[in-house]
Parts: structure tokens; C-alpha cells; sequence
């Protein structure tokens, strides 16, 4: 990363401008470095991925640790937030995120890797952008594969539908 030119903003004060940094990186990609507690690390970087003036994604360090576990994006380019992902148990890989699949500003998805295994095991969906969940789908077992889904498929705020996807996790088959 190369040309780079700092804020204003004077660390230690409590009512201080946060220091920015801009720089551009390896790509073009403009970068913003932001400290908002005057402390020399960034809380916040913020990427213009296409250099067009308007922010692509957010990383933040939400619990102060130094480490930005929490990035929202714009995924449609639309200036709006579309997606957040976020580091729950601080090992450097995203294990939550929440998405806005048909971009009206409410999170209608949302997706997460529980056991830490690199594969999805909890996904809620709410399909008809009510603002209630319609489907669940877990995987219990950490196999990789479904163990069950649930949905509404009314849409009635009520799960009526359960199926089971791998018969080892159906307590109707045991024996």
C-alpha cells in the first residue's frame, strides 16, 4: 500500500475528530483506516473496492481487541448494506452472517458455521420478507449434511413441516 495522508484528528481526546488514514491499495482499491479512540489502531477500515467515492464494506474491530471481526458489505453496489459477517469466536474465519437477499434493508437469511467446521450448519430464512423465519435447516451432527428442516410454509408465523434429511437424527426411525 502506497500514498497515503493522514487526518486531523489529535489522539487522546475525548472530543477529537477520529484520525483517518487513506491509502490505496495493491489493486486500485481506495482505502480509509479510521481510529475513533485515538488509541494508533484502526476500529474501523472502510474499502472502496472500485475507487467510484462510495464505500463497498466495513471492517470493524466491534469488541475493541485490536482484530476487526465484523465486515458489512454492499453486495449489489447500491450503497446499502447488504450482508454482515461476523468472527464470533475470534479465530480469524467468519462463522455468522445475516444477508439481505432481495435488498429491501431487512436481513431475511441468515447463515452459521456453530462447530466451527468450515461448513454451514444453522440456516433461517424468511422467503417471503415478512420479517418472520419461514425455514430452518440444521445440521446436528456436523456431517456436512442437513440432519432436519423446518418451515412455515403458510406463512402463518407457525413451523408445521418437519422433515428429516439424514434418518440417524429422525426420532421416529430409532429404534
Amino acid at each position: 500500500m502506497s500514498e497515503y495522508e493522514s487526518g486531523t484528528g489529535e489522539a487522546g481526546l475525548a472530543d477529537a475528530e477520529p484520525n483517518v488514514v487513506t491509502m490505496h491499495g495493491e489493486h486500485g482499491e481506495t482505502i480509509y483506516a479510521i481510529d475513533t479512540d485515538g488509541d494508533g489502531t484502526a476500529d474501523v477500515v472502510a474499502y472502496d473496492d472500485d475507487s467510484d467515492g462510495r464505500v463497498d464494506r466495513y471492517a470493524i474491530d466491534t469488541d475493541g481487541d485490536g482484530t476487526l471481526e465484523t465486515e458489512l458489505r454492499d453486495l449489489d453496489g447500491d450503497g446499502r448494506i447488504d450482508a454482515v459477517f461476523i468472527d464470533t469466536d475470534n479465530d480469524g474465519d467468519k462463522d455468522l452472517a445475516a444477508l439481505d437477499t432481495n435488498g429491501d434493508g431487512r436481513f431475511d437469511r441468515v447463515v452459521a458455521d456453530l462447530d466451527n467446521d468450515g461448513n454451514i450448519d444453522t440456516d433461517v430464512r424468511d422467503t417471503d420478507h415478512d420479517g418472520v423465519a419461514d425455514y430452518v435447516a440444521r445440521d446436528v451432527d456436523g456431517d456436512g449434511r442437513r440432519d432436519y428442516v423446518v418451515t412455515d410454509s403458510d406463512h402463518d408465523g407457525r413451523f408445521e413441516t418437519v422433515r428429516y434429511d439424514d434418518p440417524k437424527n429422525d426420532p421416529l426411525a430409532q429404534p
